[in-house]
């Protein structure tokens, strides 16, 4: 299965992060929510311009601009 942006995953999808793309300051931030290869992240909702996740218990709302940047299966 190739690897596709969170942003294009579906509400009750669970996936699993093979890499975060971007510049360092992007990539760092979200390492530090979390969004680290092999992780787990279960989309609560997901609109046209926003995606609610749940990853190692906690509950954040990302940007689809941001959520382009996490590869996933």
């Amino acid at each position: 299965m190739p690897a596709m942006p969170l942003s294009l995953a579906h509400s009750g999808d669970t996936v699993t992060v093979t890499r975060v793309r971007g510049g360092e300051d992007l990539k760092h931030h979200l390492e530090n929510l979390g969004f680290v290869e092999g992780s787990e992240v279960h989309v609560v909702a997901s609109s046209g311009s926003n995606i609610i996740v749940t990853i190692k218990g906690a509950r954040f709302g990302l940007d689809s601009k941001v959520a382009s940047h996490v590869m996933t299966v």
